[in-house]
């Protein structure tokens, strides 16, 4: 079976803060806001994959050291070819990169692709055609894990089903979501 995948940080601890984001730039005329179940920080997106991939996707992931960290979200962002509204960092941390850097480096031996150029960032609206006038609040993101992601369509949307998450500074894995 094919699955959409990803890997990203959690970013439900600032919902509330990411829906009052998308209330505000509703006045600027962006009309698709991404469902808040949604909200995420994509580290890579793999595509479509082929089940028999899982294994070693887990495994690898599991073989990531890196320390929690935070990030600071301050500045919207407007990927043109995407028409993705974002919400990013304007410095991303180091420890961001670090991150990035090393699960780059395990996909790379799988032999999938990997962007090299990373913009982190929550998408919050999708089809917008202008950047956001209004000023970027400053949030903070506590990074403490990262999951491997699902992208499902259905018949009320997309849903992003947590398939394996791994947590930073420890080597855990928690299979469930």
């Amino acid at each position: 079976m094919q699955r959409r995948l990803f890997f990203a940080l959690p970013a439900q601890e600032l919902r509330s803060e990411l829906k009052h984001c998308q209330h505000e730039l509703l006045t600027e005329g962006h009309k698709k806001p991404v469902k808040a179940d949604n909200f995420h920080l994509t580290l890579h997106f793999l595509g479509m994959q082929d089940d028999s991939i899982l294994p070693a996707l887990y495994k690898a992931a599991a073989d990531i050291e890196c320390a929690p960290f935070e990030i600071r979200l301050d500045q919207y962002g407007l990927f043109h070819h995407a028409r993705c509204l974002w919400l990013g960092p304007s410095h991303p941390p180091a420890a961001l990169q670090v991150l990035f850097s090393r699960l780059s480096d395990k996909l790379k031996v799988l032999g999938l692709d990997v962007s090299s150029n990373y913009q982190p960032h929550i998408t919050l609206f999708r089809n917008a055609h202008t950047p956001a006038q209004a000023l970027a609040p400053e949030l903070e993101l506590a990074v403490s894990e990262f999951i491997l992601y699902e992208s499902c369509s259905t018949a009320e949307g997309v849903i992003y089903m947590p398939l394996r998450r791994w947590a930073l500074g420890k080597h855990s894995v928690h299979e469930k979501p």
